[in-house]
Order: structure tokens, then C-alpha cells, then sequence
């Protein structure tokens, strides 16, 4: 029996969108066609890989056992392809980061044009999306590289620490008190933006025990990072964040106090345990490593992973 990767490819989107029409849609096939494509992969298989209503379909437990493979098998299939038809001595990728939002627009735009000038041929992709997605990405080897915070199932996850960074309230000066840390105490009067549970900093704070988490209850919940900045901006909020979150260009004239007592988010850099880096995805790690060190970031974050002996050709 064979799989071919049009069939994949169809399940790989199916399973992804969890709606017929739209995987039709992004397939460019007929709905009609789509379900008769996966009905005989079904048959083939000697399975059923979907459980479908009259809006949605989702995955059998057979399902979710071949997407992960699936996505790598097509992985593959790409990196070969690309192989064979560009052959140049060149690194061909892809590559596919998974990234929170901090990090990417701090750190990657310097290692990405370092990468593009002297790895002209290398094929990336990058995915947003916060730490818990991130190391469930990495565990299903969805992606070849995550850069986030360890949370949720790590026993398939290696990992290599990349900086470690404070805690902090970031508004505008005239809705901080004019000190150098700040306790729960010191804010009484003024509104937090909740953090969603499943963030790196709503973890950070619960496993910690801090009060803050307490004190975010009443205000917004944001999950997005450029809307924390604009409701900063604006005054709806002060939000609780990192030094790297508050490193972001957005962040521009607004202030970064820590938290009292100190508390930290350490970020890593994950790949599966079961899939070592090839040769183009060990080339951008080290140019992550290599951007680290060269980006603009609050003081108070302390870089553990960098690589400075790395001197790209511009």
C-alpha cells in the first residue's frame, strides 16, 4: 500500500482547518471531490481518520495518530524536491520555526538578514504562536525548530536555554509609580490586563504563586501582544509582561518596571529528541544564537546561548 502525497496533503489540510469547505477551498478542489478523496484514503487504510458532523469534522484516534506523520512525511517530500531540483551547494531548507511574537520581531529580523545574504537558497517558515503551542509543535515534530517557554509535555522535547528575563509592569510613565520595582500593593488603584491562561507569563506567575495573577482578574484578557502594546499606549491597562515582551519596537515610550518580589521567564530553544538538526536547520540556530547577541534588548535580560564567533557576510 502507498500513500501519495496529494493524499497527505489533502489529509494534512483537512485535519489542520477541521472543515471540509475551507480545506476544499485551500486545496483548490471541490468540496464533493475532497470528500470522495478522503473517503477512499479511509478505504485504503482500512480506517476511518475523520468523525464528521454537518459543520466540522475531527479526528478518530487513528486520525490523530497519522497527522503528526503525515506532516513529517510532507516535510520531507519538500526538502527532497527541493533538493533535487536546486542542487547548487547551497543549504535548501525549509525550515520551519514556531516563535513567539517577542522574540520574532526582536531577534529574528537581525539573524534572517544575515541568513538571506549568505544563505540565499534556504527556504524558511515562520509560525506565531505562544510557548504552549510552541513546545506542542516541537513534541508532534511539526516543526524543526521552537523558540519559546517549556510548557505542557517536554519528555520529546530537547532543549537549550537562550536567555533568562524579569518580569514586569510596562505603561506609560504617568500610570507607574516613579520606583525601580513595584509590588502588587503599589498598584491598587490601577487596572492589569489578564493574561490568558495558557501564556508563558499567566505560567510563570501561577507557578510561582505571585499575587499578580490575582490582581489580573478584573481587567481585558489579551492574548495578543501588539494589542497589549496599543492598550498600553493608550492607558486601558498596564500590562504584565517580559523584559523581551517590553523589548519590542511597538513598546517605544512606554516604561518597563519589575516585578517585586523578582520573578523570571526563561525562553528556549527546542528541537524533537528524535530528530536531530540537519545541516540548514544547525545553520539557523546558529544565526539565532549569533542575533541574540547583537539585538537591542532591556537590560536586565541576561543572554545564556550565544554565538559571537559567528561573523556573517553582509
Amino acid at each position: 500500500m502507498n500513500m501519495s502525497q496529494r493524499q497527505l496533503s489533502m489529509f494534512v489540510a483537512t485535519a489542520t482547518l477541521a472543515h471540509i469547505t475551507q480545506a476544499s477551498e485551500a486545496l483548490h478542489i471541490s468540496q464533493p471531490a475532497l470528500t470522495r478523496a478522503l473517503r477512499a484514503f479511509e478505504n485504503q487504510l482500512g480506517c476511518r481518520l475523520f468523525s464528521r458532523t454537518t459543520r466540522r469534522v475531527t479526528l478518530t484516534p487513528e486520525g490523530a495518530l497519522l497527522l503528526p506523520r503525515a506532516q513529517a512525511l510532507l516535510r520531507q517530500m519538500s526538502a527532497a524536491q527541493e533538493a533535487v531540483r536546486g542542487h547548487t551547494g547551497q543549504l535548501q531548507g525549509p525550515v520551519t520555526i514556531a516563535v513567539g511574537t517577542a522574540f520574532a520581531c526582536t531577534v529574528l529580523p537581525i539573524a534572517l538578514t544575515a541568513l538571506n545574504a549568505q544563505h540565499p537558497g534556504l527556504r524558511l517558515r515562520i509560525i506565531d504562536d505562544n510557548s504552549q503551542g510552541i513546545t506542542a509543535r516541537v513534541a508532534r515534530a511539526e516543526v524543526e525548530i521552537g523558540i519559546g517557554s517549556l510548557m505542557g509535555r517536554t519528555t520529546t522535547v530537547a532543549s537549550e536555554k537562550l536567555l533568562t528575563a524579569p518580569l514586569g509592569l510596562l505603561g506609560r510613565s504617568d500610570s507607574l509609580p516613579c520606583q525601580p520595582s513595584v509590588r502588587v500593593s503599589d498598584v491598587n488603584g490601577s487596572l492589569l490586563l489578564q493574561e490568558p491562561e495558557d501564556s508563558s507569563i499567566a505560567h510563570s506567575l501561577s507557578a510561582q504563586g505571585s499575587d499578580w495573577r490575582k490582581k489580573m482578574e478584573r481587567g481585558t484578557e489579551v492574548s495578543s501582544l501588539a494589542i497589549q502594546l496599543a492598550m498600553a499606549h493608550a492607558g486601558a491597562g498596564l500590562a504584565v509582561m517580559s523584559a523581551l515582551g517590553a523589548s519590542h519596537p511597538q513598546a517605544k515610550g512606554l516604561r518597563f518596571v519589575p516585578l517585586r518580589p523578582g520573578l523570571q521567564r526563561e525562553v528556549f530553544l527546542m528541537h524533537h529528541i528524535h530528530h536531530p538538526p540537519d545541516e540548514a536547520t544547525a545553520t539557523v540556530c546558529d544565526f539565532i544564537r549569533w542575533a541574540l547577541a547583537q539585538a537591542a534588548l532591556l537590560p536586565g535580560i541576561k543572554r545564556v546561548a550565544s554565538n559571537t564567533a559567528l561573523n556573517p557576510k553582509h
